[in-house]
């Protein structure tokens, strides 16, 4: 098995925030560039992991990401098909049931809860949830605007997740700028966005259907695009059915 040092992986994610804090690397609003400068807070106060192969073999992984609990604006920005927020988040939960077995572990990478769901009731739920371990890469939204985290309810929080295989696998909430050579990049924040011809795969909701995917899908589409070969599809899930997986 492959694997990422996940204090390397910390250096690359925290180079490309300080890059944006700064707005170097591409143009930045100051709000942009204010949520750039909580990430970096909290990727330098919150330890990286490392997913193991054992951990792979105790249950199966879940991967989703930009639930945006309780967040009705998101529903008209990335054209989700729901009425309002409440139809949402029922959707949202009731995919994380349908899937999740009490002996999985869930890997949510990033931007859990907005609005009126940033509350108890919310952790509660998380706590609650299906899955023997729950995961939370911090995400934008999952911090103040001084980099302090405002959820609560998961059994790890960390600013970014290794996963060794091969190839091994790199969980932050905003893409890497540049994925070093050999690694794929799991991560959210661009919602809707169509997938790309680099080795970044989109896990937010709005590219499976709003249901957490097996990490085990993810990873044989991962083989492909360390490989510079992408499957068609206008979203992770398109592509990963017709690798037919």
């Amino acid at each position: 098995m492959m694997n990422i040092d996940p204090r390397t992986a910390t250096e690359i994610y925290t180079r490309d925030l300080e890059s944006w804090a700064q707005g170097k690397a591409q143009p930045t609003s100051r709000h942009n560039r204010r949520m750039y400068r909580a990430m970096l807070r909290m990727a330098r106060q919150f330890p990286s992991r490392q997913l193991n192969s054992a951990a792979q073999e105790t249950g199966q992984v879940w991967v989703w990401s930009d639930l945006h609990f309780g967040h009705d604006n998101i529903i008209r920005y990335t054209n989700r098909p729901f009425a309002d927020a409440d139809e949402m988040d029922a959707a949202l939960y009731a995919n994380w049931r349908r899937t999740v077995g009490e002996d999985d572990t869930l890997l949510v990478i990033g931007d859990l809860a907005m609005r009126r769901a940033i509350c108890e009731e919310t952790w509660e739920r998380v706590r609650s949830g299906a899955g023997n371990v729950k995961h939370l890469v911090l995400g934008n939204h999952d911090l103040t605007g001084s980099g302090e985290v405002r959820v609560d309810g998961f059994d790890l929080m960390s600013s970014l997740v290794c996963i060794e295989g091969e190839p091994p696998l790199v969980c932050t909430h905003l893409p890497l700028a540049n994925v070093p050579d050999g690694w794929v990049n799991v991560h959210g924040h661009t919602h809707d966005a169509a997938p790309q011809r680099s080795p970044h795969i989109n896990v937010s909701v709005e590219q499976l259907d709003y249901a957490p995917v097996a990490l085990r899908r993810l990873q044989l589409l991962a083989c492909e695009l360390v490989r510079a070969c992408y499957p068609p599809g206008n979203t992770t899930l398109e592509r990963l059915a017709s690798m037919g997986v």
